[in-house]
């Protein structure tokens, strides 16, 4: 009975297709950043902006705990001031003490509908899943090269890291983030010359390195195969054709 005998390339698409997939919920917010980092709308670009440096800028100064527990202190104290001195009013002219937000607590409650919550949770859970799965990926290495793209950008923010603090990190990134696109939008040719001369020169040292370790190594190479043939690793015949092959 025949075999089928299954190509390489074929064996890692089947592999890929029985990997769980999960449909990837942040491509929606894609045209959105998009449209910011780009500056295709100045004033909302400029706000978004602005609203995160000074956001950053009021976090060192000031907790956000501390901010939240004074902005809650202020509004519920100023809130109980206007509601009882409503209804002491309302009781002065002969009128029923009502609440002033009596329409809002009996027409308007806050709550979360059932449906609408589990719209959120579904989304909620597909990010979730979609992370997990990417982190697996990344640190499982299904992609050799891509582990090593966050290898290099892990090093590289774990050094930077040590000079300066992480918020001035995220400041960092965030002007770059709205500055760095539209500089190379505006200056695309020459950059991508500058990039291509960049990564012929880096893509020569490798070689160069390369040769250079395997004129260092090939001798221990060849006294591993004598080696492993002495002691019967592996027979005579496959080191002779390993050497007709060279």
């Amino acid at each position: 009975m025949l075999k089928k005998i299954t190509s390489p390339l074929q064996q890692t698409k089947d592999k890929d297709a029985l990997k769980r997939q999960v449909k990837n919920p942040f491509k929606t917010l894609t045209p959105r950043v998009t449209q910011l980092i780009y500056w295709e709308n100045p004033t909302h670009s400029g706000a978004a902006l602005a609203i995160g440096l000074l956001f950053l800028i009021y976090t060192t100064q000031y907790s956000l705990f501390n901010t939240f527990c004074a902005l809650a202190v202020t509004a519920l104290g100023l809130n109980w001031i206007y509601v009882v001195g409503r209804k002491q009013l309302q009781a002065f002219i002969n009128q029923e003490p009502i609440n002033p937000h009596e329409h809002l607590l009996v027409h308007k409650p806050w709550y979360i509908e059932r449906k609408d919550a589990e719209k959120y949770l579904d989304t909620t859970i597909e990010a979730v899943n979609f992370l997990l799965l990417e982190t697996q990926r990344i640190v499982l290495v299904d992609d050799p090269m891509r582990t090593v793209r966050y290898v290099f950008i892990f090093y590289v923010l774990w050094t930077l890291g040590g000079w300066v603090s992480v918020r001035t990190l995220v400041g960092i990134g965030f002007v770059l983030g709205f500055s760095a696109p539209i500089a190379y939008e505006k200056n695309k040719t020459l950059v991508d010359e500058k990039l291509d001369q960049a990564n012929k020169l880096s893509r020569s040292y490798f070689d160069r390195g390369l040769n250079i370790a395997k004129q260092h190594t090939g001798g221990i190479y060849e006294k591993a195969k004598t080696f492993a043939a002495n002691k019967g690793l592996v027979s005579e015949g496959t080191t002779q054709n390993t050497k007709k092959e060279e």
